[in-house]
């Protein structure tokens, strides 16, 4: 009741409900509009007082993932509510004949809304609840969107309302009436809610105040005290180059990761035993990295990065500024490279990465056998983000490996990752590298073969942060298999770095000139490789496969 006083008490525009499952992120949400609707009931003439025209309807909005969720949920729940409710009865009813939508007096409706983005289109939306927001979609290339890029559900939808409601009831000095609610549970970090919940102490930060009421709560803070008994265990949560555990007895945390530990009552050990980052998300309310995470072993990856330096000067750049090459830091330059490019458009960045093979080492298996495995160093790992209000110049990624050349490093194979690479194939083969596609998302492979070596600890990687961050975040999809990222994040330089590790790893070249007999199992598959790139050199005449 405390915080419905308070998210009511007029202080507040928009509400951010969210944490874990169970703990009346909805209630609220209904409660609320329940009292935003017998304020606007209690205008005598609300089209008058608000200057709209007399026969125009005044909406309250509720959108889910589709109008059968925001139908069978919030609405059907928030109309038996208010048919219980003797105001909503006696004084200011609701027709009981129209089963779709709620019309009460003075044009007044609440309806629920499909999940289209232009669903609101054309109405006076005073007031809304916008239902399991960071599950909405995030597609890329999507026809949907304005740019022809990223169509993202959640921030279309949101945007959609807040306009309508600014320029319908927005008044002097920017008071605006009535309550958007964002409601739902949580599941990586940096979705909708999270940035809503940025906004809101950015604010704070700002001016003292805010106008976003933000409510997250774990399931054991809603319940009365003295529904759990007085002992705990501590749980870290885990950040992206540590995984999430339950702390042992007398564990020692260091002073900066006191914010990652929480005191979870003993009645839920269980739960987090037996799948802890589900339980992080529905009973802590905390958001993890990955639903189903593709790297459980983050440290094994976080270890590899940092132990040798770039040959860069840049691990980001847009080609206004260039990264200049520190000739130097190219280590036994005479070793054959692989490079791998994952190319943007407007509105993404490219991976590059480039890497060869120091030597070779032995890594045991758990049947008790061992293998003889490349060590992969890395001289690079580049981010080429768009020029502002432009797209990537591909011609400055092929210079760069032109420079590296002319600095005498052996480049020798380039691959990539897109449908937009055809040009600068043909171009790089015309200048004497070895070419060719190399999708990292048609098959698993490659990505399989990148964690095995991260995990074998053969990988040696300069600091970049964006590339750990998209590895460690990656998604194995538990349907289709497919390796992924995560909403409203990517993989451009994760695709970059499992491009170089897969290609040099099944390089037979890179075998002989080790003198390490290819293990039986990699001249299966190479085999394969090789076969499937004569067929693709048959029909396009494309790229060599030597």
């Amino acid at each position: 009741m405390d915080e419905l006083r308070e998210l009511n008490s007029g202080k507040y525009v928009e509400a951010v409900l969210t944490g874990a499952i169970g703990t009346g992120k909805t209630t609220i949400a209904l409660f609320t509009t329940a009292y935003q609707l017998y304020v606007l009931s209690c205008l005598k003439d609300p089209h008058q007082f608000f200057n709209l025209e007399p026969s125009s309807e005044i909406v309250f909005a509720f959108q889910s993932l589709n109008k059968m969720l925001a139908k069978s949920t919030d609405y059907e729940r928030f109309r038996a509510m208010l048919t219980r409710s003797p105001y909503f009865c006696q004084y200011f009813p609701f027709s009981k004949n129209i089963t779709s939508e709620m019309v009460f007096p003075r044009r007044i409706v609440v309806r629920p809304l499909s999940g289209d983005v232009n669903a609101a289109i054309g109405s006076n939306i005073f007031g809304a609840i916008l239902d399991e927001i960071n599950f909405m979609a995030v597609v890329e290339q999507s026809k949907n969107a304005v740019d022809g890029r990223v169509f993202d559900q959640a921030t279309e939808m949101y945007n959609s309302i807040v306009r309508r409601r600014k320029s319908r009831f927005m008044a002097a000095g920017g008071r605006l009436p009535g309550m958007l609610c964002l409601v739902s549970s949580k599941r990586y970090p940096g979705e909708f809610t999270d940035r809503k919940q940025l906004e809101a102490r950015e604010e704070i930060a700002r001016t003292g105040r805010t106008g976003i009421f933000v409510y997250d709560r774990t399931l054991w803070q809603i319940k009365p005290k003295g529904t759990y008994g007085d002992k705990h265990f501590r749980l870290f949560l885990g950040d992206k180059t540590r995984k999430p555990c339950i702390l042992g007895e007398g564990v020692e945390v260091a002073r900066d990761d006191a914010e990652l530990v929480m005191e979870v009552p003993e009645e839920f050990r269980s739960e987090f035993a037996r799948d802890i980052l589900s339980a992080i998300r529905d009973i802590a309310g905390n958001a993890t990295f990955a639903l189903h995470p593709f790297i459980v072993n983050t440290k094994a990856v976080s270890q590899a990065f940092g132990q040798c330096r770039s040959v860069l000067t840049m691990d980001s750049t847009d080609f206004i500024s260039r990264p200049s090459i520190y000739t130097k830091r190219i280590l036994r330059p005479e070793e054959p490279r692989w490079a791998h490019v994952d190319l943007g458009l407007t509105g993404d960045s490219a991976g590059v990465a480039i890497g060869w093979v120091e030597g070779f080492m032995e890594v045991s298996r758990s049947d008790n056998t061992v293998e003889w495995m490349p060590q992969i160093n890395f001289d690079l790992i580049l981010e080429v983000k768009p020029p502002r209000n432009g797209e990537i110049e591909f011609e400055n990624i092929r210079k760069l490996f032109y420079k590296l050349r002319e600095q005498g490093m052996n480049l020798k194979w380039i691959s990539f990752d897109s449908y937009q690479s055809a040009d600068s194939m043909q171009i790089l083969r015309q200048e004497g590298f070895i070419v060719g596609p190399r999708s990292m998302d048609k098959e698993t492979l490659p990505y399989d073969v990148m964690k095995t070596a991260f995990y074998d600890g053969r990988v040696r990687a300069p600091s970049h942060e964006k590339a750990l961050s998209e590895i460690v975040r990656l998604e194995r999809d538990p349907q289709s298999g497919r390796i992924d990222h995560p909403p409203n994040f990517s993989k451009d330089c994760a695709d970059a770095v499992a491009g170089v590790i897969y290609g040099l790893t099944y390089r037979r070249a890179i075998w002989a000139r080790h003198h390490v007999p290819v293990n039986q199992n990699l001249i299966t598959l190479v085999q394969a490789m090789e076969d499937k790139e004569k067929k693709k050199l048959e029909a396009s005449r494309q790229y060599p496969t030597r």
